[in-house]
């Protein structure tokens, strides 16, 4: 949501909650603060204010977890020149964690996830995976394991975790400051959807087509996607606090993509705009290649 204050101000605000993906509570308080903020950044808001918790769990949960979630939250927000600022606590029968975030903007600065263009190239900023990754993380803790190392490695099992939780609490500031600094036509983060998902919100809203010709993946969670019958392939898997999907003018990739590896973080082009053929949309091109990497 954007708020224009004044000429020179805008207030942006993402709510996110979700259920808990990480058995280290403060580790799951970074991914929450850094999920919520997502969206503040995709906005181009380069400013963070604050962070609401939102947090509900049963009444047995011990309070050294819930005490690390908020750990991690307001650590997470310290890193980012801004704080934890209170926020809503209530009881449920299971654990859900979340919040409210707030940033700031000039209101000409805003990005939205609407105006790509015809010739626009697409950037991605982390690479996807992160649904298969921990999902594996979960099996290798219950009656699942003994099936699970029977395909797959524990050590390259472990590896595709470790990139996973880099990716979920490592913040798309930089790539804000990225869209500020060169210009973009249109941005969304790559979430709950998949990345045909919000890229066909984009497509959608800009009346585009959107042509995804490569695709990087973490390292090793293709091959696991597959086997646990997940939709990374067919562009539709899910992510959480997945990158920055950008749509900026072909002239202005190569500054986009130095600017973010002036500060060591990888950015790979996806694909293109066109025009549509009808009703737009965001599809796979038929030759779509992916990128095993990991993540800095």
């Amino acid at each position: 949501m954007i708020r224009i204050i004044n000429d020179d101000v805008a207030i942006v605000e993402n709510v996110d909650i979700f259920t808990p993906i990480h058995d280290d509570p403060q580790i799951q308080g970074e991914i929450v603060a850094c999920n919520a903020t997502n969206d503040v950044f995709a906005m181009g808001a380069t400013k963070l204010l604050s962070l609401q918790a939102f947090l509900a769990y049963p009444k047995d949960l011990p309070e050294e977890i819930v005490v690390g979630v908020l750990t991690g939250m307001k650590n997470f927000m310290e890193r980012h020149d801004a704080k934890l600022a209170g926020g809503q606590t209530i009881k449920n029968p299971v654990p859900v964690f979340g919040g409210i975030a707030l940033g700031t903007a000039h209101p000409r600065d805003i990005v939205y996830s609407h105006g790509a263009k015809a010739g626009d190239v697409v950037l991605l900023t982390k690479p996807l995976g992160i649904q298969p990754a921990m999902r594996s993380y979960r099996d290798l803790k219950d009656e699942k394991r003994d099936v699970l190392l029977s395909k797959f490695d524990e050590a390259d099992l472990k590896n595709m975790q470790d990139n996973a939780v880099r990716l979920m609490t490592f913040s798309n500031l930089e790539v804000a400051q990225a869209m500020q600094e060169v210009g973009v036509h249109a941005a969304t983060d790559v979430t709950g959807f998949g990345l045909l998902g919000h890229a066909g919100n984009v497509s959608f809203l800009s009346g585009v087509d959107v042509v995804i010709d490569q695709i990087p993946v973490i390292r090793g969670t293709l091959r696991l996607a597959e086997f646990f019958g997940h939709k990374l392939s067919s562009g539709f898997g899910s992510e959480t606090a997945g990158g920055m999907l950008v749509f900026l003018d072909s002239s202005k990739a190569d500054e986009f993509r130095n600017f973010l590896a002036k500060k060591n973080l990888p950015c790979w082009t996806i694909g293109k705009v066109v025009e549509a053929k009808g009703s737009p949309c965001a599809r796979l091109a038929q030759e779509v290649q992916f990128i095993e990497t990991d993540f800095p």
